[in-house]
């Protein structure tokens, strides 16, 4: 049915990920001209829970083997982490950080209930880091606004292109770094599974490579 899709694609998209899922949408609507899309960002708990009431179509979502009863999983990314900052502000004069230098830092993170924070807590938690945020909000985009104004540094996903939004800002890796799960493309292994899911995901799997993250 290539070329004689028809609808609307609903997508769930978590906030944060080091990758980027536009342009498979683009490359979707490309060869589907007759295909509309609904984007939705939300946590991945969302995405899931959209997915199990006929909300959602498909979702990019943290989620691993534990989920795999419920849903079709197709792994698109391995996040991994660096610091987000205002070089004006601050210098760190080597090209990779550890957990250990956050300690001292006004830190800036997503509010509780994000999968990309709870990987943020349970990396700082195991390097013995107490974590005392200056800024906490359900916002990505005020947290890279606090970030440029040099309120705070915030841990971001490395691939996610935030630094390239304000000159002034630069994302340094930290070392073992990565999220508690990969991020996948999730759509329902019952029914109701729409065509459009279903093409969409069979056209994710043709074009995005397994160890691509």
């Amino acid at each position: 049915c290539r070329g004689q899709l028809v609808g609307t694609l609903r997508v769930g998209m978590v906030p944060l990920a080091g990758f980027e899922p536009i342009p498979l949408l683009q490359a979707f609507a490309a060869e589907h001209a007759d295909v509309r899309f609904e984007l939705k960002s939300l946590s991945s708990e969302q995405i899931l829970a959209g997915l199990d009431t006929n909300r959602l179509d498909v979702g990019f979502a943290y989620a691993d083997a534990r989920h795999e009863r419920k849903y079709q999983l197709f792994e698109v990314a391995e996040t991994t982490m660096g610091l987000l900052f205002n070089r004006h502000r601050w210098r760190f004069g080597r090209p990779a950080l550890d957990w250990m230098d956050l300690e001292s830092l006004p830190l800036g993170i997503l509010s509780k209930g994000m999968h990309f924070r709870q990987s943020v807590d349970h990396a700082l938690q195991s390097a013995g880091v107490a974590l005392k945020p200056l800024v906490e909000t359900d916002s990505v985009e005020f947290l890279v606004q606090s970030v440029s104004a040099g309120l705070c540094c915030a841990v971001m996903p490395l691939g996610s292109g935030l630094e390239h939004r304000d000159d002034a800002l630069e994302l340094l890796p930290i070392a073992d770094s990565h999220t508690l799960a990969p991020l996948c493309l999730a759509t329902r292994r019952g029914d109701p599974v729409s065509a459009l899911a279903e093409a969409f995901q069979q056209f994710v799997r043709e074009r995005v490579s397994p160890d691509q993250g």
